[in-house]
């Protein structure tokens, strides 16, 4: 069992990471020195994950029995996976820039408090409590990046960058709740169902990341004939991103932060 457990590991968004360690330990006796970078032109397609969770809140008011009432949603973002790839190029000496894509999505909850009015008395609302699954979180991320590169061997290579982001986000929002009464005297209520719209916006944000970059495929003993491996490596990128942006249901906003601490590992090309 834990055989196969390593094997699918091994297949799995964390292989590149596992390429990237196992390089670094071949190679690791000649990253000695740091030269200048020597490749202008690098390219990467990455997949990875988000860890890190986030929450928000909003609060719609609605018109039943002559009366206000609310409700309450209270969104639980989970972690999700991330789909990230771009190319940068080498200005002068150290310097670049870079040109980034990224797309996260995440299933997610949200908690629900409402206050109903009684169809009879007013201000004497009634309660509930409920949740609402299958809630969908998209994030499409174009970052703009300068970077500052450091070449420690003909094989190593760590970058620095920051920049501005331009963010596309999409989120599932309540925009009704369902209640059923429970009878005479119609002092209990409840929770059947929700009403959900997918709401998109799109914001600005900063983004500041550090990548590692191994190109030390070639120096495999399988791979030492193939010219075209001194190309080719592997990754970690760790990249931060921060934004916030306004949705709103029927003129009422609601305030969604967007980004956070994202991982992810994949294939290198330079030229």
């Amino acid at each position: 069992m834990r055989t196969r457990q390593a094997i699918s590991l091994c297949r799995g968004p964390v292989a590149p990471a596992l390429w990237l360690i196992a390089g670094l330990l071949v190679a690791a006796p000649e990253a000695t020195a740091q030269l200048t970078p020597t490749d202008r032109i690098v390219a990467r397609l990455d997949s990875g994950w988000r860890p890190a969770s986030r929450t928000f809140a909003g609060t719609r008011v609605f018109t039943a029995h002559q009366e206000q009432g609310q409700f309450a949603a209270d969104y639980e973002l989970k972690d999700g996976g991330v789909v990230d790839g771009g190319v940068s190029y080498l200005l002068w000496r150290n310097l670049g820039i870079g040109l980034d894509v990224s797309h996260f999505r995440t299933i997610h909850e949200a908690r629900i408090s409402s206050e109903v009015p009684h169809p009879f008395f007013f201000d004497l609302p009634r309660t509930t409590t409920g949740r609402a699954g299958g809630l969908e979180r998209q994030e499409l991320g174009l970052h703009i990046r300068a970077l500052w590169v450091t070449q420690f061997a003909d094989w190593l290579v760590v970058s620095v960058s920051a920049g501005p982001s331009i963010i596309n986000a999409k989120q599932d929002l309540l925009t009704a709740v369902e209640h059923t009464e429970v009878g005479f005297p119609f002092s209990d209520i409840v929770f059947s169902g929700h009403t959900v719209s997918a709401q998109s916006e799109t914001t600005t944000g900063l983004n500041g990341s550090v990548d590692i970059d191994s190109f030390f495929l070639h120096r495999l003993p399988f791979l030492r004939n193939f010219a075209v491996m001194r190309h080719i490596g592997v990754g970690l990128l760790a990249r931060y991103v921060r934004g916030v942006v306004m949705l709103q249901i029927d003129g009422q906003p609601i305030e969604v932060d967007l980004g956070g601490l994202q991982i992810t590992s994949g294939v290198r090309f330079r030229f």
